[in-house]
């Protein structure tokens, strides 16, 4: 009887190992750690239960936004109000020039989520970490976490509808 019940948790045991790593589909989304842009310290992994929209974008010198992320960041003010409590939203950029005033942007465009700017302290290690997916995406790029921080979905700049198609997708997966 003991060797049967000893059996059968050493199955269960696979099974779940098996499901949870080479059976599992998605890969994980690397971690962030950083900063804001108002200095308030921001892990990634700490929202466990929540899925995560991140938005990779471009700052150009002067605190020029190219037009697509301009109307991407809009869409997403509108859907931050909605999902908010929700959804985690983050966005990441790569400022590198001093007169692209990052608070200055987020004030502008209505940003009240993680804003991040990776180059603040020259390492560039979240747009590496996130570089297999932003070498298939262009400006903006977004990417779409489920709860248990695996990646769902990338995309390009995406309409309002698909933005709630995708939201909604990583909200579904989180009941899972």
């Amino acid at each position: 009887m003991r060797d049967k019940f000893f059996s059968f948790f050493l199955i269960v045991f696979i099974y779940i190992f098996l499901s949870t790593t080479i059976w599992s589909d998605k890969e994980l989304a690397p971690d962030i750690v950083a900063k804001d842009i108002y200095g308030n310290e921001f892990q990634l992994y700490k929202y466990k239960e929540k899925p995560k929209l991140i938005q990779f974008m471009k700052v150009y010198c002067g605190g020029s936004l190219a037009p697509n992320t301009v109307e991407q960041i809009n869409q997403l003010t509108k859907l931050y109000q909605i999902y908010k409590d929700k959804v985690i939203f983050v966005t990441i950029t790569l400022a590198s020039c001093p007169t692209s005033d990052l608070k200055v942007i987020a004030d502008k465009l209505g940003i009240k989520w993680t804003f991040i700017n990776d180059f603040s302290d020259y390492k560039l290690d979240i747009i590496k970490a996130y570089a297999e997916y932003l070498k298939k995406l262009s400006d903006p790029a977004l990417i779409f976490i489920n709860k248990k921080n695996q990646v769902l979905f990338t995309s390009n700049f995406c309409s309002e509808k698909e933005l709630v198609k995708y939201i909604n997708s990583i909200l579904e997966s989180r009941q899972k």
